[in-house]
């Protein structure tokens, strides 16, 4: 049951991270690395699928009896493959797909060898499990044996990579190898005493049947943390951008007395839309634009504002914004060498937003008073 619930979640977690790679390499493109990843957890995701028991059974009743299982173990290896290439450690993608032409050989050997074994595996036994009494038969042996050394060594290689970038990274990439790290160590380590079992009772050295539990134990934990360390980035990426589109909704939101205000004078500073998708697009797109609309107006209405406007207190910046308005209204625009105002700290959209947002909210907190601009 224990075993079941992992599987499903793996198959779940596998799956949106794959829609997650896939929208990533939309977006940035696809070298040797993010595309390697992507087909790892491709192949992961159709591995966890290829052992539902209504698949299993149709691939064995459509190919052949234990179809399923060669199917799974294939996939797996394809996938140990493609991640022994993402975590090659070297910046040359020339290196990389050197590496990717050295990994084909041993996954083909091991991908042959897998089917060889399985197709000289008396039928009955095929779909059983691993026991003292499977491993006596030969071909049933050398699979596993072929499938754990393959295993063993593509996990390790990854293992071996993984260490040096941990000593090159920091922060949450640090702690998501380290995760990462940690899970393969187990898989590995879990494939390694499941292949000891298998070789110590199938040559009759010893049988030692607490060693499967202890595999099967070892590598749950290891898969789990194994997903861990592959969602965290993507879980953390996403609570970042849900975080970050809040802000953004919500400082768009307070932007708006100070957007009114002063398009009211100046609309022709109002970007056009480019299409009808723009109203209901990203947040962060309709933040951007209010935040450079307000920018463009405030430039023009720059010389009918006191040459200390960012010094003065709030009510008084509120005052004199509102008179510039009023009076660029009625004379149809300003004269004047134009300044920036209420400038931002650094260089940033959020940063340029700051000043802005505090006006607007001061804004919104003073009603209009009813007095005579400069003019009047």
């Amino acid at each position: 049951m224990v075993i079941a619930t992992i599987n499903a979640a793996a198959l779940a977690l596998f799956a949106i991270a794959l829609c997650w790679r896939i929208d990533r390499i939309r977006r940035e493109g696809a070298g040797l690395q993010p595309t390697a990843m992507t087909v790892a957890i491709s192949a992961m995701t159709l591995a966890f699928v290829s052992i539902n028991p209504h698949v299993r059974e149709w691939l064995d009743s459509t190919l052949f009896t234990g179809a399923a299982r060669v199917i799974f173990y294939c996939l797996l290896a394809f996938a140990v493959a493609a991640l022994v290439i993402v975590f090659f450690f070297g910046s040359a993608e020339r290196q990389r797909q050197r590496r990717a032409g050295v990994e084909a050989v041993p996954l083909v050997i091991a991908m042959i060898g897998l089917n060889v074994a399985m197709l000289v595996t008396p039928t009955p036994v095929r779909t059983e499990s691993v026991s003292e009494w499977t491993v006596q038969h030969f071909g049933f042996a050398l699979f596993f044996v072929i499938a754990g050394c393959y295993l063993v060594y593509g996990l390790g290689s990854c293992v071996l990579s993984i260490r040096r970038y941990v000593g090159l990274a920091d922060g949450y990439l640090r702690h998501s190898l380290m995760v990462l790290l940690t899970g393969l160590s187990l898989v590995g380590l879990g494939s390694l005493i499941q292949t000891i079992f298998v070789v110590l009772s199938g040559l009759g050295l010893a049988t030692v049947p607490v060693l499967l539990k202890i595999s099967a134990v070892i590598s749950s934990v290891g898969a789990v943390l194994f997903l861990a360390g592959i969602c965290y980035p993507m879980v953390r990426a996403r609570w970042i951008k849900v975080r970050y589109n809040l802000r953004h909704r919500r400082d768009y939101a307070d932007l708006e007395p100070l957007w009114s205000l002063t398009t009211s004078a100046l609309p022709e500073v109002v970007l056009p839309l480019r299409s009808v998708a723009d109203v209901d697009g990203s947040i962060n797109l309709l933040y951007q634009r209010r935040v450079v609309e307000i920018r463009d107006a405030l430039l023009q209405l720059s010389p009918l504002l006191p040459d200390d406007f960012d010094q003065l207190t709030d009510r008084d910046q509120v005052f004199y914004l509102r008179d510039a308005v009023e009076v660029y209204r009625e004379a149809g625009g300003s004269s004047g060498a134009v300044r920036q105002v209420l400038v931002g700290a650094r260089d940033d959209l959020d940063a340029e937003a700051t000043p802005l947002l505090h006006i607007s909210r001061a804004l919104a907190d003073q009603p209009v008073a009813r007095k005579h601009n400069r003019t009047g």
